[in-house]
C-alpha cells in the first residue's frame, strides 16, 4: 500500500465528535447538529445504556460537505 492510499484510508476511518467537527469547520456545535438533523452531514451515535450516545461524523463526510460550500 502506498503512503498516499494509506493516509486516505486513515482519513476515511477518522471519526469526529460534534465539537471537533465544529472546530474543523469553523462553526458552532449547534450548526453541526443542525447539519446532522437536516441530513447534510451523516452521523452515528456511540452505544450507551440509555440509547443517547455521543454523535460522531466521519472526517471525509465533513470535508465533502465543506467542499460543496454549505452555508451555516
Amino acid at each position: 500500500m502506498t503512503k498516499a492510499s494509506n493516509s486516505l484510508l486513515e482519513a476515511q476511518a477518522k471519526w469526529l465528535s460534534v465539537a471537533e467537527a465544529a472546530a474543523r469547520a469553523g462553526v458552532s456545535t449547534r450548526t453541526i447538529k443542525r447539519w446532522i438533523k437536516g441530513q447534510l452531514l451523516s452521523a452515528s451515535r456511540l452505544p450507551s445504556p440509555q440509547g443517547k450516545g455521543h454523535l460522531r461524523s466521519r472526517l471525509n463526510d465533513l470535508e465533502a460537505l465543506l467542499a460543496r460550500g454549505v452555508l451555516s
